[in-house]
Formats: C-alpha cells, structure tokens, sequence
C-alpha cells in the first residue's frame, strides 16, 4: 500500500476526530500488517468504530424539530441553524460540515478489514464475524454519506441512475485522489450489496456481539430503513419481518418507571429495544451549560404529542430530549431499536394501501398500535384509525417523528424523499427581537455542500449547488 491505512486509522481512534484531516494527508514509511482474526477486530474497533461516529451537532440544528430558545451572545450555531452556504460565516459550523472526515476515514477503515481478513489465520467464525461487521458498518456509513450528500433516491424530480451521489472508495489501496463521485443508483447498489454479504457472514458465524458491536439482526433493520429510501415497500416489509421475528420485545413506557435520563436513559443498553448501540453525544439540543442550552424541541413538534403518551416525561423534560444520560463520561449518542422495524413496515404497508393493495391499510394499523401501547398511559389509551390512505401515511410519519425525534438523522432524511417542504427557524438576535429564517421548499440546501477542504484537494469533485446567503425577515 502507498500509504499506512492501519496506521493512520489506529492513530485516529485515539485523536480527536478533528486530527482525521491531517492523517488523511500523511504517509508513511512502513506498514502494521495484521496477523489474526483477534489483530483484524481490533483494527475494526479501533478504525471502524469510533467514538464520534454518527456524531454531529450542526445536524440537529437543520430540521423541523428543533428551534432557538432564547438569545446567546456567542451562537456558533447561526451558520447551521439559519442554512447558511460555506461562503457565509464559519466553513466548519455549515450543516453536516463534519460528516464527510468523520466517516470516509471509517469506511477506509473497513476496507483495511476487507482487505486483509481472506490473509489473517482464526476460526471461519471468528474472521467471517469480523468482515460482517465491516460490511455492514461500510453499508451504513455510504447510506448516511449518500443521504446527506446527494439527491434522495426515490423523490419524483431525482433520478438516481445520473444524480452526483458520493465517491466509493472499496479498497484501503484506492486512493481519494481523483475519484469522480458514483451516482445515487450505484452507492445504494453498494449499499444493498454489503448489506447482503453482511448478513450472511455474521448469521453464518454464529458468534453473538454485545450492543455496542454491530449484528446480522441491526444489518435487517438498516435494510428496511434502506428499502424505505428505495421505495421498495415490500422489500421494506421482509427486512423488518426479519428483525421482529428475531427480537419483537419493545420497551414498555408504562411499566418504565420515573423518568431518570442519568441513570436509565431511553438510548441505553438497559433498553430491551437496543439492537445497536453506538457513538457520543455531540448533541446542542439537550446538554447541560453553555451554548447547547439555546436550543429546544420546536412547538410543533411537542403540539403532536397525546395526552397519555409517556414520551413526553420519559423522552422530553423542559422541552428538551432526555434521551440520554446528561451526567456521565461518555454520552451514548445513537442506537438502533427494534421500534423502528414496526414503523417502517407499518409506512410500507400504508404505501402499499394507498397504491392499491387489500388488506394492508389495518396491517399499517396493528404495527402502530402495538408499538402506541407500549408507549401510552393505559388509562387513556386508544386504538388509531384511518379516514383515507394518505391519513393513515400522515399517522406513520407522525408516529415516526414522535419516536425517533433526535435520532440518527431519521426526520432530516424522511423530510428529503417527501417533497422537501418549507421550514422556518425563528433566530434570537437580542433578548428582544427575533428573525425568520426559511429554507424553502425543495431547497438546494436540502442536499449538503461538500466540505472545501474536500473540494480543494479532488478538483474531479462535482460540488452541489450551494444556497445564496439568508437573511432573517
């Protein structure tokens, strides 16, 4: 190899993640070759798993659910927050500026385990687990890459087989340099495929993760969030049917307990729901001191809330998510939840329903009220019903919000393949007075602008359109 991938990557798991650029332009003389499947999961852990990954706190600034609370004299934040182009204000607060050197620098790290793994001496088992993860967690970074960075794939103005979706970089010897983007048709492709072999392997090796290592079960669900994206409904459908059939326990709300974000947060390992647990917090929306208290869950958001819902106290305190634990070392940033694998088959059935097809509106239905009892005071619970096809798909979208209201990016990206409505961020610029802000419908922002550093160093990057500067009204 030109350069020292392993090195690099075991270097950057103990640097902050803003050293990745300057690894990323570095090379060396020698070369850490792996010897054993054990050597090979540690490259994994430490290149391919990293403590910031999926970590981003100018993403939770940029959809509907979040809004200013108040005035803060030093707000890093406007340039995301008001959907700012790189060209106005600070380069690295634009949305999603940190995504593009948080994950590359993974997916090289799982093609450094790809690369390797047919060369390293272990059981099958022990070498196959090792390259499902790396499969599958390459799967999930270009499907985050690709939704931020691109068109989405299934809106009615895209067209995913000439849209600019990302590079894809599948060999630790391959280098950036160069490297024209691949179109939105051929990353998911990739995607689907990794997530294919992913599966396989780990189902095959038999060997059992904890929580906080990737599994064949959290490769089905990223399916059908996949397949979602697609708008491959039944697809959609099969993918969650595989993660219910092998974990259908949802958290029960109403036999939690008090509400106790320290002690016994939602996104924990606590939670019977957790398939995977991954990253830390980063978030501006819930912690304790300094700027990040600026911000709360946005009116609209807290206004769909039933009364009964425990979600409000167990999920929300002063308007703000609970979800994790504010007093710790480390704060769990994400998960995956088997909650979400009813949600997206009940969306796909109600697409199905609204296409044509019998019997599948009150299969939509029975996914959401199960997973809407485990979620409710039983006292005032109450069944949903549907008056129309597009009714029941507003019920499934809503419910979606609700649940998954600050994780893993989940609105920002079902906001992109529904239409890309309008959105207005109102901005504190005194203690007194206040602006609009609006992205508008279908905006250019609704794709992010690759980082200029990116664009400066592969002039073959195609950049994406960036929004002229916004004023407040």
């Amino acid at each position: 190899m030109k350069r020292n991938i392993l090195l690099l990557f075991l270097l950057s798991a103990i640097l902050p993640v803003t050293s990745c650029k300057k690894f990323l332009e570095e090379q060396s003389q020698t070369d850490i070759i792996p010897k054993s499947a054990s050597s090979l999961n540690e490259l994994l852990i430490g290149s391919a798993y990293t403590a910031s990954s999926g970590a981003d706190a100018t993403m939770r600034l940029i959809d509907d659910n979040i809004t200013q609370d108040k005035f803060h004299v030093t707000n890093e934040m406007f340039t995301a927050y008001t959907w700012q182009p790189q060209t106005a204000g600070k380069a690295d607060k634009v949305a999603g500026s940190s995504m593009w050197t948080v994950l590359y620098p993974m997916i090289l790290g799982c093609n450094s385990v790809l690369d390797y793994a047919p060369k390293v001496t272990g059981t099958p088992a022990e070498i196959e687990n090792v390259e499902g993860q790396a499969y599958l967690l390459r799967a999930f970074y270009y499907f985050q890459l690709v939704n931020l960075y691109a068109k989405p794939y299934s809106d009615k103005l895209s067209n995913p087989s000439t849209d600019p979706g990302v590079p894809l970089i599948l060999s630790a010897a391959l280098s950036f340099e160069g490297k024209k983007r691949n179109t939105v048709a051929e990353v998911y492709q990739q995607v689907l495929q990794d997530l294919d072999k992913g599966i396989v392997l780990m189902e095959r090796s038999g060997k059992n993760n904890n929580v906080f290592r990737i599994n064949h079960i959290a490769g089905y669900l990223l399916a059908s969030r996949v397949h979602i994206q697609m708008g491959n409904w039944q697809k959609a459908i099969d993918a969650a049917n595989e993660v219910l059939s092998r974990k259908p326990e949802l958290m029960d709300l109403p036999n939690w307990g008090n509400p106790d974000q320290n002690n016994k947060p939602i996104v924990d390992r606590q939670n019977i729901e957790s398939l995977w647990i991954y990253g830390v917090s980063q978030s501006v929306v819930f912690p304790q001191g300094s700027e990040g208290m600026n911000y709360r869950l946005s009116d609209d958001l807290l206004a769909g809330f039933e009364n009964g819902d425990l979600r409000t106290s167990i999920y929300i305190k002063d308007r703000r998510s609970i979800k994790r634990p504010i007093v710790t070392l480390v704060k769990i940033a994400q998960s995956f939840r088997v909650s979400e694998a009813l949600l997206n088959r009940a969306e796909a059935y109600a697409q199905l329903n609204k296409a044509g097809q019998s019997g599948t509106a009150q299969l939509a239905l029975n996914d959401l009220n199960t997973l809407r009892k485990k979620r409710f005071r039983p006292d005032v619970y109450r069944d949903l019903a549907s008056t129309s096809a597009d009714d029941l798909l507003k019920k499934c979208f809503e419910e979606k919000r609700k649940e998954f209201f600050d994780e893993d990016f989940h609105r920002w990206f079902d906001l992109r393949r529904t239409g890309m409505p309008a959105i207005k961020h109102v901005y504190y610029e005194n203690n007194t007075q206040t602006a609009i802000y609006t992205l508008q419908e279908r905006d250019p922002a609704y794709v992010l602008q690759i980082p200029k550093t990116a664009l400066e160093k592969n002039l073959n990057l195609i950049p994406n359109p960036e929004p002229a500067p916004r004023t407040g009204h």
